[in-house]
């Protein structure tokens, strides 16, 4: 059983904390992200329950499902886009955006299981917190507690941090597309927004106390803290941070496209295990390919934003559309 319906919370972990590590800015300052870390993990659960409640009432309408593969396979594109501007600020003369996308891209097919899935997120999450702890052993020398700014949580202080912390990912909306078959307990969004943003501050700790009041304005912080210590890895074997790179978001494509695949109807094979067909590659690569092209030159964090933007659009429709028909239900048919 445990083979046929494996846990995913790694993955959507692994996703959430890879939405950190590849941001190319720190966003708020430690103080005040502290303070409302716990509004902020409130506001991400409940906003995932919501939209939880909502799809149950509205799942089976077309408009709906269509509307979030645009979105999983936006969101797909941006981490691919993403990794190629990381890689193209780090390493000018590496890989083009078609090497990058076919590195990422194509991994995909071996994790078309579900347990592929839940065995190579836990791998990879155990070597992403061993490196992380082994960067910030290597430049502790170099941090300082006087580099930690005491600014006054004002309004706009409170805004900007709520405005960065708050992030409805789709990591935070795919447990309610399979509850039962990918066994995710109650408290499992809870547990998600918890940890998700715990390592937020944990980054954005690290990054002030090691820029101190110069953070906010680094592009690609956490690649340059790491390459600055003497005994990191990520300085002597480069070669580790690239593949780890990849494998994560290697690890949200593929989360992306088993959801997918829910969203279009079913899957290839009877068995849960392997719900991913070979025959949907080719479409999936093309499209990737497409949409990568298309946004070659755009604006990586305004298109973020834009995503972000039509995510929360989607959860109030679905929430409204839920809650209409919750009220247009008969007694007898209501959950």
């Amino acid at each position: 059983m445990k083979r046929e319906s494996p846990n995913l919370f790694a993955a959507l972990l692994l996703g959430v904390f890879g939405n950190v590590l590849l941001s190319s800015q720190a966003g708020y300052w430690v103080r005040p992200g502290v303070l409302l870390l716990p509004v902020s993990v409130a506001a991400l659960t409940a906003a995932s329950l919501a939209f939880g409640w909502g799809w149950r009432q509205v799942d089976r309408n077309p408009a709906a499902r269509w509307l979030l593969l645009a979105l999983l396979a936006m969101s797909s594109a941006i981490e691919i886009l993403r990794m190629w501007r990381l890689f193209e600020s780090a390493y000018p003369d590496g890989m083009s955006m078609f090497g990058i996308c076919l590195m990422i891209v194509a991994p995909v097919i071996y994790l078309r299981r579900v347990s592929a899935i839940a065995q190579t997120a836990n791998v990879v999450l155990v070597v992403l917190l061993a490196a992380s702890v082994l960067m910030v052993v290597s430049i502790a020398p170099q941090l300082r507690l006087s580099n930690l700014q005491c600014v006054p949580l004002t309004v706009q202080q409170a805004g900007t941090t709520l405005w960065a912390q708050i992030v409805l990912y789709p990591e935070f909306l795919l447990p309610s597309l399979w509850p039962d078959s990918a066994r995710f307990g109650k408290r499992t969004l809870l547990r998600l927004a918890g940890w998700g943003l715990a390592f937020s501050v944990g980054a954005h700790l690290l990054l002030e106390l090691f820029f101190g009041m110069d953070a906010l304005a680094q592009e690609n912080p956490l690649h340059i803290a790491a390459q600055s210590g003497a005994l990191s890895i990520f300085n002597r074997l480069e070669w580790l941070q690239l593949i780890l790179w990849m494998m994560v978001v290697t690890i949200k494509l593929s989360l992306y496209l088993y959801a997918g695949v829910h969203l279009m109807g079913g899957h290839a094979c009877k068995s849960e295990n392997n719900a991913v067909g070979l025959d949907r590659f080719p479409f999936y690569f093309g499209l990737m390919l497409f949409l990568c092209a298309l946004w070659r030159s755009a604006d990586i964090n305004r298109l973020t934003d834009v995503r972000n933007a039509l995510m929360v659009i989607y959860v109030v429709l679905i929430v409204l559309g839920g809650g209409l028909r919750w009220l247009v239900t008969p007694a007898s048919e209501k959950d």
